[in-house]
This record gives C-alpha cells, sequence and structure tokens, in this order.
C-alpha cells in the first residue's frame, strides 16, 4: 500500500463511471472537479459520474471542488493578436477589438490597480509586457518578447496589488453545489489572506456542509501571509503553475520544500500539484525529469501529489495513474525511518499528541505490520500520519463522512465499524480487519489505538500491541 496518495482532475478522458473505476483500480485516491470550467450542471453530473465509479473502492475515494476564484483571463474575442517585441497591446475596460490590438479581461475592474510600470505576464507567461500608460479607458502594454495573443488566455499581474474579492458570486454558488454533491473537501484558488478561507468556511455551515477547506498557494501574496493562512485552512494545495508565474521560477522549488515542512510542523495535509507528468497528456512514457519531479514530492513527504491535464484530457489517463502509483511506492521503498517529532503547541490536549508520538516509538521496538486507529472524528489518524510511519494507518470509524474526508491524508486507509463496546469485541474488529483487507497474517503484530471508557466518545487513551490471531 503507497503511503503518498494521488488526487486525479476529472475531465473528458475519464468522463465515464468505468474509465473512473480504472482510475481507482490503477492507484487513485481522489478526484478533483475542475469549476474553472463549465456550469453547475456539468458539476453534478461529474460528481455523480464519479460517485458510480467509485462505489465498488475498496477504501473510500475523496471527491474534491476546486473553486475557480478571480482568475484573470484575455477576453474569447475571434481570432488572434500577433506581437512583435517592442509593440503595443492596450488591454480596456470595454469591448475588443483584435484588429486594432484592443483585448478585454474577464474582470475588466483590475485594470484600475495597474500603475506605470507594472509587469503584466500572459499565457502562463510566455507573452511579457510592461504598462507604459494608463487610463479611464484601460491600459497600454508594451512587449517585452515575441508571440501569439489567443482568446481566453489567462493573465498574471505579479507586482500589481489587486483590489478584486477572492469569492465570486459564481464561486458560492460552486460552493454550495461541493455541500450539494456531499464533496469531502474545497479548494479555494487564489487565496490571499486567511478571511477568504474563514469567509468560505462560514458559507458551508451556514449551507450544513462538513467540507475540509484547501488554500491553493498560487499568488506572492498568499506567500508574504504563508503560516497565517496555512492556519486558517484544514490543507493546502502548492498550485506551481500560476505560483511559477507570481514568482521566479527558480523559487519555487525551495518554496515548495519549505510549505511542504512548515505544513508536517502545523499538522496540514498538502498536495503538491501541477505539470507532475505533463508530457503523458501525450505519451505513454514520463520524461526523467517528471519522475524525478514526483519523487521528489515523495522523498519530501508531501501528502499526495496531483494529476490536472494528464488525466482530464490525456490521451493515457490510466497509464499516467499507473505511473504515478509505481513511482510513489518505488520512492517509499528508500524513505528512512522518520525522526523524532518536535514538540507541538498547535494542540490544547496533550493526550492524542503523546499517544500518536508513542505509537512512533513503539513501532521502532516491535515492527509493526499496520498501525490501527479506532477514531469518531479522523483526528487520531490525522496525528499519526503526521508523524510519516512507513506502515500504513487504518481509520476505524463509523462515520462515512469521516472516511472520505481522510482519503488525502498520507498513509490513511479508512474502514468502516461500529466503535467497540468492549476490549474483547475491538480485538475481534482488528483481527477481521487485518484479515478481510490482507494487511496482516497470524501472529503479526500490529498497533492499536482508541478511547477508553469504550462506548463513549472520548478523546484517543488508549495504545496496545497486538499479535493477529
Amino acid at each position: 500500500m503507497k503511503r503518498t496518495k494521488i488526487l486525479a482532475t476529472y475531465g473528458p478522458g475519464i468522463a465515464s463511471p468505468s474509465k473512473v473505476s480504472r482510475l481507482v483500480n490503477a492507484g487513485v485516491n481522489a478526484f478533483r472537479v475542475n469549476c474553472s470550467h463549465g456550469r453547475t450542471e456539468d458539476f453534478l453530473a461529474a460528481a455523480r459520474i464519479i460517485g458510480e465509479g467509485i462505489a465498488k473502492a475498496r477504501y473510500p475515494t475523496g471527491l474534491l471542488f476546486d473553486i475557480a476564484g478571480p482568475k484573470i483571463r484575455l477576453d474569447r474575442f475571434d481570432g488572434k493578436v500577433t506581437v512583435r517585441k517592442g509593440k503595443r497591446l492596450t488591454l480596456t475596460t470595454g469591448r475588443s477589438d483584435p484588429g486594432k490590438g484592443i483585448i478585454g479581461l474577464n474582470h475588466a475592474e483590475v485594470l484600475g490597480s495597474i500603475k506605470k510600470g507594472d509587469r503584466i505576464l500572459i499565457d502562463d507567461g510566455s507573452l511579457l509586457f510592461t504598462a507604459i500608460a494608463v487610463d479611464r479607458k484601460g491600459v497600454t502594454l508594451k512587449a517585452l518578447n515575441s508571440g501569439t495573443v489567443l482568446p481566453g488566455k489567462g493573465v498574471n499581474l505579479p507586482s500589481t496589488k489587486l483590489d478584486i474579492p477572492t469569492i465570486s458570486d459564481k464561486d458560492r454558488e460552486d460552493i454550495k453545489t461541493a455541500v450539494r454533491v456531499d464533496a469531502d473537501y474545497i479548494a479555494l484558488s487564489f487565496v490571499r489572506s486567511p478571511k477568504e478561507i474563514a469567509e468560505v468556511r462560514r458559507q458551508v455551515k451556514k449551507l450544513g456542509g462538513r467540507q475540509k477547506i484547501f488554500a491553493k498557494l498560487e499568488k506572492r501574496e498568499a506567500i508574504d501571509s504563508l503560516e497565517a493562512i496555512m492556519q486558517a485552512a484544514d490543507g493546502i494545495m502548492i498550485a506551481r503553475g500560476d505560483l511559477g508565474v507570481e514568482m521566479p521560477p527558480e523559487e519555487v522549488p525551495k518554496l515548495q520544500k519549505r510549505i511542504i515542512s512548515m505544513s508536517t510542523a502545523l499538522q496540514k495535509p498538502v498536495i503538491v500539484a501541477t505539470q507532475m507528468l505533463e508530457s503523458m497528456r501525450f505519451s505513454p512514457r514520463p520524461t526523467r525529469a517528471e519522475v524525478n519531479d514526483v519523487a521528489s514530492a515523495v522523498f519530501d513527504q508531501a501528502d499526495a501529489v496531483m494529476l490536472s491535464a494528464e488525466t482530464a484530457t490525456g490521451k493515457y489517463p490510466t497509464e499516467t495513474v499507473r505511473t504515478m502509483s509505481d513511482i510513489i511506492v518505488a520512492t517509499e521503498k528508500d524513505q528512512p525511518e522518520p525522526a523524532a517529532p518536535k514538540q507541538d503547541k498547535n494542540f490544547k490536549s496533550p493526550i492524542p499528541v503523546a499517544i500518536a508520538r508513542s505509537v512512533l516509538h513503539a513501532n521502532r521496538t516491535c515492527q509493526s505490520k499496520v498501525i490501527v486507529a479506532f477514531t469518531s472524528s479522523g483526528f487520531t489518524a490525522q496525528l499519526i500520519a503526521n508523524l510519516m510511519p512507513t506502515q500504513p494507518i487504518v481509520a476505524v470509524t463509523d462515520d462515512k463522512k469521516v472516511m472520505s474526508s481522510l482519503s488525502l491524508f498520507r498513509a490513511v486507509y479508512p474502514v468502516q465499524a461500529d466503535q467497540p463496546q468492549s476490549f474483547n469485541e475491538m480485538i475481534d474488529t482488528v483481527n477481521r480487519i487485518c484479515r478481510q483487507h490482507k494487511l496482516a497474517r497470524r501472529r503479526d503484530k500490529v498497533l492499536v489505538t482508541g478511547g477508553v471508557p469504550f462506548g463513549s466518545r472520548v478523546q484517543t487513551n488508549l495504545l496496545f500491541i497486538h499479535e493477529v490471531t
């Protein structure tokens, strides 16, 4: 069982229950619905198809709704505009006239924030401009390189402080849809401050949802408020595409390592995303650099790695997932035992933290096959996962929502079972799960955590070593 999870993006390339099922069998642990493309009915259909495809999965498979946020794009004008270095292009608050080099934006209000001298990047940074004039009608740009401007391409303003809301009316509708289909996670794009996470959380609570909120790190402003955003969110996604445009690309690798390290210290799951196996959109084999990229995220102990266009629109979605899974398994074989954890100051109650740390110490002595964590909320399984044990963690819970919400946590594989009412019942459940899921054989040692008195919803306060019978 691999410990690093795989998040795959849904799209036309896998738009049937059978194709979704094949990806689960190949190693997918959760699916992402990208709300940047489509309408409510599209997202409802996606959730239905994914639900049918994962129905017979061995372990719960999660569902993540990726909320678009204020992604700035060029107007979807007809044709294309060819620009040469030194020539001018105008971004307008009005209608596009590509023949005259005048192009509108989907968020024209951002033009009021641009100042003379600001940098503007189009199409993931392939076209670079500088603002040379600003007036009420728009902004005049000077091209710093030659290229072709295509309709609908993304626009990045790395040196501009934008005065636009992160959450639009469409985003609110998409959040409502995510709660309606009972998604497990909501990822908010282009987060700039913890206030935006709090706003999403309020809306989810008002709608009666229990979704975990992930912050997508894509803006320089987010990096400036990194720890505060991490504290506010339930998890982090490192969206390296826009981040590598907003910041010098050579800074992204060390930033990725820093974010993963901070996420671990703050007990937050972290997903590494964007172009991990990009060449497999069109090729059945990855490049060696891509293999290295996935392995690097595994060595850094990210909770999950993500596939975007590779599965959404690629020609080889199943092969891509299988390749990523093979890389993960091969890399995890060479991972060293985790170091002793540092003192954690984030949790007021020390008992579950002490039990989780004791699991790690006990494991060094007895070399258990698996860790079985009885949990009502999933919290104990998350604590243990954060300590990076080399064994799989089976989270035993009677709450289906808790089960699927653990799908992106490193090494955690949820199993549904009633909470035991006695010690003997707990032992029977451990033996049954180990046999049914082929996790351990007779006389193999397993570590078990839970809470006593049995039958109550107390925090985890029990750890013992059990030999499977």
